[in-house]
């Protein structure tokens, strides 16, 4: 589903933003060296068909893969809308996640989601640096922001490489407005100080409230997104059809 993967790509952000601090604080270049392991953390989530198939039957998208797209921005096509109101397991949507490896873009593979009994959320992965300009493009970032981040991760040396990160911690959106908070956070086997992703917090917020009220993806409303009891509660509307390319005959 769309927003599960906004949900990832939300994470993928805050650890964006502590690498520019790392940056900043003299650590990068020389990240490769630090990070002590090329392999996301194992959280013991596995799915098999069933879990897709369980998926799929919740929330009736239907997923489109083509070869290839003209440009970038035509390699990520959201269409129609669709009311829904359900409940969502980890392995389900771990399952959903494992699907976006078809797209030239996606910014993270190997991804897990973990949901406790208590409601906290244990994601891992890997973050693809180098797909990050594509993927913004093709989700409507402007031109303008995409080339100030473009600046920033040169100014601080952050290099296009993949690299893996976890994060723990807990989440809630109402009416697209996304309330979170991390209790761990890690580039590699490498801990970040909280202090260093507790002053994104409000203006990363406010980043994912604008992505998400802004139509880069479609019709994508979230009256309602929690989670207890070891699953995901989502209400609000998701599209009908997502459509994705393996290749742009543009990347310009």
């Amino acid at each position: 589903m769309g927003f599960i993967k906004r949900f990832v790509v939300g994470l993928i952000v805050i650890v964006i933003l502590v690498i520019l601090g790392l940056g900043y604080l003299g650590f990068v270049p020389g990240v490769s060296k630090i990070l002590g392991s090329d392999k996301p953390r194992n959280l013991g989530i596995t799915y098999t068909a069933a879990d897709l198939k369980s998926i799929t039957s919740k929330n009736h998208v239907q997923r489109i893969v083509l070869e290839s797209a003209p440009d970038i921005k035509s390699s990520f096509v959201l269409k129609g809308t669709q009311a829904i109101n359900n409940v969502f397991t980890d392995k389900e949507i771990t399952a959903r996640l494992g699907q976006e490896s078809d797209w030239l873009f996606n910014p993270f593979t190997n991804v897990q989601v973990k949901i406790g009994k208590d409601g906290t959320v244990e994601a891992s992965g890997v973050v693809r640096v180098d797909r990050l300009r594509g993927y913004a493009e093709a989700t409507g970032v402007s031109s303008q922001e995409i080339e100030a981040i473009s600046k920033g991760m040169d100014k601080y040396k952050v290099p296009r490489i993949s690299f893996p990160a976890y994060v723990k911690g807990s989440l809630s959106i109402e009416n697209n407005k996304l309330n979170i908070d991390l209790s761990e956070l890690y580039i590699g086997k490498i801990p970040v100080a909280k202090a260093l992703y507790g002053q994104a917090k409000s203006a990363f917020e406010g980043f994912v409230y604008e992505r998400l009220t802004s139509g880069g993806y479609g019709s994508l409303y979230i009256k309602s997104l929690s989670f207890s009891n070891g699953k995901m509660n989502f209400s609000g509307n998701i599209p009908k059809v997502i459509t994705t390319t393996k290749t742009v005959l543009n990347d310009q």
